[in-house]
């Protein structure tokens, strides 16, 4: 998600006013947030919710891999690779 200018939440909540400026300009996963801010995946998920229905950030869905397989399979052998070598 990537949020508007911290600006546009005044008078707004002071979760969602956190949640602006970890946004601010930036994309910034749901799980990221959650965890910067300490809260439960959940709640993180309402409040962001709320703020989309607000015009507050604007949501993106993370692209399928269903589309590419070939780049789902090479993703997940990177990620395989990058395992073993820890």
């Amino acid at each position: 998600m990537r949020g508007r200018s911290a600006q546009s939440t005044k008078g707004a909540g002071r979760e969602h006013q956190h949640i602006a400026s970890l946004c601010d300009g930036r994309l910034q996963s749901l799980a990221e947030i959650a965890a910067r801010m300490q809260l439960p995946l959940g709640v993180a998920r309402v409040l962001i919710a709320d703020m989309a229905a607000d015009g507050l950030v604007a949501v993106y869905e993370p692209t399928s891999f269903e589309t590419n397989d070939a780049v789902g399979t090479e993703l997940l052998e990177r990620v395989l690779s990058g395992l073993r070598r820890l």
